[in-house]
């Protein structure tokens, strides 16, 4: 599982709390894997805010968007494995805190749809107290391997679309390269 936010203890590192200029209520597309391409502004923006005051650039960037903002060179490792089809690469101007271009290395990775993975008996999940059945969060994901065979290179967990999971092989590729605050963790099957 690939962690959106980075190293939220660097200050330097540049964090986001800001989503594209002028498209703010839609917001929720990417948290939950809509598509945005077609509301995309031809020069989409997206800003630094005063909240967060660091500036350095690395191969992803954190935000409190549920975003998956990766430089072009982690974009392209993860377009070579999962195609066009159902993902798309939103690309935009970064502008720094007095509004200046700062980047246009960037695009925000939004994988369309979630995919059911998880084992419900094995992972960690909050219930609803009205609706025992409305997963409310899910704390620690655990694969069911039956459904994983088909799992595309990369994804988001249905019942927790803002968790976003890459195949052996994407993680494998993108840790052997020279890349910076991407923070990926394994996660395990119940039959393991």
């Amino acid at each position: 599982m690939l962690d959106n936010m980075g190293d939220q203890d660097d200050p330097d590192l540049c964090m986001l709390g800001n989503f594209i200029k002028g498209i703010e209520m839609d917001s929720w597309r990417v948290a939950e894997g809509a598509p945005v391409g077609a509301i995309l502004p031809k020069d989409a923006r997206l800003y630094m805010d005063k909240e967060n005051l660091g500036i350095q650039l690395s191969s992803l960037l954190g935000n409190t968007q549920q975003m998956l903002i990766v430089h072009k060179d982690v974009k392209d490792i993860i377009q070579k494995h999962c195609g066009d089809e159902k993902v798309e690469y939103l690309s935009f101007t970064l502008y720094d805190h007095r509004k200046r271009v700062y980047s246009r290395d960037y695009f925000i990775i939004n994988p369309l749809g979630t995919f059911d993975c998880l084992d419900m008996g094995a992972s960690d999940v909050q219930r609803g107290t009205e609706n025992p059945e409305r997963i409310v969060e899910v704390l620690e994901p655990v694969l069911d391997r039956k459904k994983m065979k088909n799992a595309p290179p990369l994804f988001r967990i249905d019942k927790d679309s803002k968790s976003y999971v890459l195949s052996f092989e994407l993680a494998k590729e993108i840790s052997e390269g020279d890349f910076s605050n991407l923070l990926v963790s394994e996660l395990k099957f119940s039959d393991a």
